[in-house]
């Protein structure tokens, strides 16, 4: 009996053995991971639109990584971009502004529109453009075409999120996908 009593002792410390070997594999496996994603990260951007029926306008807004944008404009316009410089900020707005129009368009009812660049702010690691498109009588369709930083990274995603008539509507686009169309 006081065999057997060692040999279940025996077995008892094996398998915790056992069983932090398992936590340390799934260590290992869970930091494996996490590097996984620190080597590949994500690319993504945000645009926001609504239709403001009061003011007859569409809002705009488009949330895009500030080192991602630097990069895209610096490759679009040929020359070094830094969106936090204050000093640069009236030449970062063109720059923005010229990179909105050539990579954002709008058509509503079947009819091109045009927007203009109100600004933009950062938010943590991000910056925010503001646009407002003006005397927009209210409209049934509305077609996006947004390629934001396609030209710099084809596994951008483009999150587009669209309200009118107090109602929202989401899209997402992935290379080569460029444009869709909604519908009230």
């Amino acid at each position: 009996m006081k065999m057997a009593g060692k040999l279940h002792k025996r077995r008892g410390e094996g398998s915790r053995l056992q069983v932090s070997g398992y936590w340390f594999g799934l260590l290992i496996v869970f930091s494996m991971l996490i590097s996984a994603f620190a080597l590949h990260p994500y690319y993504v951007s945000v645009t926001e639109m609504e239709y403001n029926a009061g003011k007859k306008e569409i809002e705009i807004s488009g949330k895009v990584f500030i080192d991602d944008l630097e990069y895209a404009l610096k490759q679009e316009f040929k020359t070094n971009v830094s969106i936090l410089n204050e000093a640069d900020k009236k030449r970062n707005s063109e720059l923005l502004n010229s990179f909105f129009q050539k990579h954002l368009k709008l058509t509503v009812d079947g009819k091109p529109v045009a927007f203009e660049f109100v600004g933009f702010q950062r938010e943590e690691e991000a910056i925010w453009s503001f646009m407002v498109v003006k005397n927009v009588k209210p409209f049934k369709t509305v077609t996006v075409f947004n390629d934001l930083l396609y030209s710099f990274r084809e596994d951008e995603v483009n999150i587009v999120h669209f309200k009118n008539k107090n109602e929202r509507k989401s899209y997402r686009l992935t290379f080569p996908d460029n444009k869709f169309s909604l519908s009230w």
